[in-house]
């Protein structure tokens, strides 16, 4: 009975001391780490509501800001050519259009930087998130030319610009220049 029992100890005793992910350790990288961007909740919120980033270091967690910004960026798109097909005025409808195409640009410069940050090119992720985060003050900028017109993504705009500044924050952390 006894060689059973110690039997059975053993292995459990050797797998209780397996390493494994700590969430609480991960949820505590995210706050650390958040609480060192411009927008606290918003990225301790989409950092969390990402199922991957439990466990991840902050390399990690650079990319999941840079996924989220991008999954941003496409919703935006998506908003975009819905208001494309409804009838509007001419003025808008360019406006739209002028945003869409520089949206196009940042979803590219995003994509570039998530394949900077994977290879730990921190210099690239911000010159290219940087010139992302542009298109939003373009964006709005374009509706402000004519009186009376309101841009229909101005909060929209603002939240992709607060996800990128999030990007930044944290490949400037990766970089050791934060």
């Amino acid at each position: 009975m006894k060689r059973i029992s110690v039997c059975l100890f053993v292995p459990l005793l050797v797998i209780s001391l397996l390493p494994c992910k700590n969430t609480e350790a991960s949820n505590d990288l995210i706050t650390t780490t958040c609480e060192k961007t411009m927008y606290k909740e918003l990225c301790i919120a989409s950092l969390r509501s990402d199922k991957d980033s439990s466990g991840s270091d902050l390399q990690g967690l650079g990319k999941i800001s840079l996924e989220i910004a991008l999954a941003n960026a496409n919703e935006i798109q998506g908003y975009i050519s819905e208001l494309l097909k409804k009838d509007g005025k001419p003025f808008l409808q360019q406006c739209l259009k002028d945003c869409s195409e520089n949206l196009q640009d940042a979803i590219l410069e995003i994509k570039d930087s998530i394949a900077a940050i994977d290879s730990r090119s921190y210099g690239d992720v911000n010159t290219w998130v940087s010139a992302a985060m542009s298109y939003e003050e373009s964006c709005e900028d374009g509706f402000k030319e004519k009186p009376g017109f309101k841009s229909p993504l101005t909060q929209m705009n603002a939240k992709f610009s607060q996800l990128c500044s999030i990007s930044l924050t944290i490949s400037n952390l990766l970089a050791g220049k934060a």
